[in-house]
């Protein structure tokens, strides 16, 4: 009779997981065929900062019964994410993902108490008890699945803004930048024309000034300016040199005080070494007497 229940109970177990894995490729079919069916939506005219990668839909990854138990037995998803709670990109991915997560085990659990329901007496109360589970907990699930990509979209709008004023900041130091560098070069270039007409209007003075003197006057002038200087460093010239002699002077006694302090060091050095060795040689003489 234990061997009957044993066998009765291993049979219904196997029939259990044999719904799940039935129920479980029947969500995955129906997944595969709502993606297959959706139309292609028409481009946006707005570019996307970043190529999208797609994801394979938490429905169409089949479900083993640990998954599936451990899935029912956590709390409601509007439990683990209350109303206002999600406040980050990555909060809002794991809601999204544990959504779909949840809306496949309420699937899967929706063909679980269908099936369960057929051998009853009351068919039709029982499907209308599952349905209204499915329902509730699909409103829970699309509660938080709402609430994660209205956050999602607003973070993508709060991000292009950012960049589009961070764009604009740019752009207007950029011009300002560019206006700062053509006042200067329109003020450098006035500062060169002025330098070059002050030039101009003091060559044209002396040539006024000299217009009446004759040439060779301004001939003999100029040559008398130059014997001046000539003069001048010729009479400067003595002076130089001494300075040269001193200069030289001053390196010679540097370099004979070098050479000095050298010899000293040396000596010093010969000297300590001659007294180690002969302390070396006391020492050495003394311990034999002393045995």
């Amino acid at each position: 009779m234990q061997g009957l229940f044993a066998d009765a109970k291993r049979v219904t177990s196997s029939l259990c997981g044999l719904m799940l894995a039935l129920a479980s490729a029947a969500c995955v079919a129906q997944a595969q065929g709502t993606t297959a069916a959706r139309p292609a939506t028409a481009p946006s005219s707005v570019p996307s900062a970043a190529p999208v990668t797609p994801v394979v839909p938490a429905a169409a990854v089949p479900m083993d019964r640990e998954r599936f138990d451990a899935l029912e037995a956590r709390a409601p998803i509007t439990t683990r994410f209350p109303a206002g709670s999600i406040k980050s990109d990555e909060q809002a991915q794991k809601a999204l993902d544990e959504a779909a997560e949840d809306r496949q085990a309420a699937e899967l659990r929706y063909i679980l108490d269908q099936r369960a329901c057929y051998p009853k007496f009351l068919v039709a109360d029982c499907l209308e008890a599952a349905r209204d589970r499915k329902r509730l907990a699909d409103k829970r699930t699309k509660q938080v699945e709402y609430e994660a990509k209205v956050f999602q979209r607003q973070a993508t709008v709060d991000g292009r803004d950012r960049s589009l004023a961070d764009q604009r900041a740019k752009d207007e130091q950029d011009v300002a930048r560019r206006q700062q560098e053509q006042k200067d070069k329109e003020a450098s270039s006035a500062r060169k024309v002025q330098e070059s007409n002050t030039k101009n209007r003091e060559v044209q003075q002396r040539i006024d000034q000299n217009k009446d003197v004759p040439a060779d006057f301004r001939v003999r002038q100029h040559e008398a300016e130059v014997r001046r200087q000539q003069a001048d460093e010729a009479a400067r010239a003595p002076e130089r040199a001494a300075n040269a002699a001193q200069r030289q002077r001053r390196i010679q006694e540097a370099e004979e005080h070098r050479l000095e302090v050298e010899r000293k060091k040396a000596e010093n050095e010969r000297e300590r070494a001659e007294r180690k060795k002969n302390q070396q040689q006391d020492s050495s003489t003394t311990a034999p007497a002393a045995q």
